[in-house]
């Protein structure tokens, strides 16, 4: 008997396939699994962060002098508003909500952990009525309530520490561009959905304490007179101001709450 080794075809483990296709996949493949793993990461990391107890994240930022409350006659009549929305928004027990004035011609206010919210002058001056005040206290409170700032904090990291991770591992400029859009991307959808859930919150609080959402309808229209930039909303922090008041406004349909009602002008305080 005579053993012979078989021929063995010259092109056996080449791929027929063009290499540029194949390399496509693998790069389409490979971004896939990344936002994959980045959103539950992501998920997971702000699950876990709004786990903490709030006295320990009040603890956290306890020592930083930003937070440290410059009284006012301005800044007691904002937290005599929050404490009244506060009730009416029954709060966890033990969640704090403390109040800052700035005299900053800046338009925004804004709630970080700790249960701080700050409110600067550009933005009170726009605002006609106490309901339109009202509205984003509530917001901002809750935002704080939802533990919305040290969820965005905990997932932020998270995508930090898994961006890193995979960048240093490839080494890859490409590999850095994409997976820092992923991440950006991830954290802008997260920030829309928050402002929407902290809009509906809000609107609930201000029907319970006015008896009307009229000043949700005041507010976003301010902020549809301020908007200039007409960027696509995928590449925002927040809904487009119309977009938000057309969601409000049907689920205010839904509920027969209110919409359009007299208001309460601003303290005179204000304007002092």
């Amino acid at each position: 008997m005579k053993f012979e080794n078989p021929h063995i075809e010259d092109d056996i483990n080449v791929s027929h396939e063009h290499p540029l296709k194949e390399f496509s996949q693998l790069l389409m493949g490979s971004f896939f699994l990344i936002v994959v793993i980045a959103v539950i990461l992501t998920v997971s990391g702000g699950f876990l962060a709004k786990k903490m107890p709030f006295s320990y994240e009040q603890k956290l930022v306890s020592h930083i002098s930003a937070l440290h409350v410059k009284k006012s006659p301005k800044q007691e009549a904002l937290q005599a508003l929050a404490d009244k929305l506060v009730v009416a928004m029954d709060l966890p027990e033990g969640m704090q909500i403390t109040v800052h004035y700035s005299e900053d011609d800046v338009v925004n206010a804004f709630a970080t952990m700790g249960g701080h919210v700050f409110f600067y002058k550009g933005l009170v001056d726009q605002l006609p009525s106490e309901e339109a005040l009202a509205m984003v206290m509530a917001h901002e409170i809750a935002h704080i309530e939802y533990r919305h700032p040290i969820a965005s904090m905990g997932r932020g990291l998270t995508l930090m520490i898994l961006g890193g991770f995979i960048v240093g591992a490839s080494g890859s400029n490409a590999g850095e561009f994409l997976i820092n859009e992923s991440m950006v991307f991830g954290l802008l959808k997260f920030s829309r959905d928050q402002e929407l859930q902290a809009d509906l919150t809000a609107m609930q609080a201000l029907n319970a304490v006015y008896g009307n959402v009229q000043g949700a309808q005041e507010l976003f229209d301010v902020f549809s007179s301020l908007s200039r930039v007409k960027q696509p909303e995928i590449f925002s922090t927040h809904p487009h101001s119309h977009n938000r008041w057309d969601t409000l406004r049907e689920i205010a349909q839904q509920n027969g709450w209110q919409i359009e009602s007299d208001t309460t002008p601003l303290s005179n305080v204000f304007n002092q």
